[in-house]
C-alpha cells in the first residue's frame, strides 16, 4: 500500500507545499496556504458477469497485471466522462468483442485493495450467446460452467459472481 506521505507533498490547487493534519475521521493532507484539503478517494471499477443460455459464466485471461495470465471476469476503471454502465459495455467490449444493450445493475460495495488501497466495485450482469474473442487486456476469453471455473484471484469477482448466480436462481 501507498503510504499517506508518499504521495501528497504539494498541494493540487496552488503547489504550495502541504501539512498532514488528523481530524475525527483519520490523517489527510491540507494546504495552510489555500485552506484546501486534499482527500484520497476510492477508485471506482466496474466488473460485468455475463451468463450464456447454459449458464456458463463469461471469463478472461489477464494480459496484464494485476494478476497477469490468471482467469478474472471482464472489468476495468470507469473513465472520468463514462456512467457506470456505459464502462461496464466499454470494458466487456473491448476485452471479449461481445456487445451488450442494457446491464443490469446487481451490487455495489467497497473493497480493500493492494494496488489502489480502496475501490468502490460497481457489479454489471448480462446474457449473450455471442463467440468471446480476446482483446484489449486478455489473452483469451471463454465461457466456463459453475463446476469447472478456475480460481478468480480478486475477491470482488469471486464476490460478483457468487451474487450474480444466486439472483440468478430467484
Amino acid at each position: 500500500m501507498l503510504s499517506l506521505e508518499k504521495e501528497a507533498i504539494y498541494c493540487p490547487y496552488c503547489g504550495q507545499r502541504v501539512k498532514k493534519i488528523a481530524d475525527d475521521r483519520g490523517e489527510r493532507f491540507y494546504c495552510p496556504v489555500c485552506g484546501s484539503t486534499i482527500y484520497k478517494n476510492p477508485v471506482p471499477v466496474v466488473v460485468i458477469v455475463v451468463f450464456n443460455s447454459k449458464g456458463e459464466i463469461l471469463l478472461i485471461k489477464r494480459k496484464v497485471e494485476p494478476e497477469k495470465g490468471e482467469w478474472a471476469l471482464p472489468s476495468g476503471f470507469i473513465e472520468l466522462s463514462e456512467e457506470p454502465a456505459y464502462a461496464a459495455k466499454r470494458e466487456l467490449l473491448e476485452e471479449t468483442g461481445i456487445e451488450l444493450d442494457d446491464p443490469i445493475l446487481i451490487n455495489v460495495y467497497h473493497q480493500r485493495s493492494k494496488r489502489y488501497e480502496s475501490i468502490v466495485v460497481i457489479v454489471y450482469m448480462g446474457f449473450s450467446d455471442s463467440t468471446p474473442k480476446p482483446g484489449d487486456d486478455a489473452e483469451d476469453a471463454g465461457f466456463f460452467s459453475l463446476k469447472t471455473l478456475p480460481k478468480i484471484p480478486f475477491e470482488s469477482h469471486t464476490r460478483a459472481i457468487r451474487e450474480a448466480v444466486a439472483l440468478r436462481k430467484k
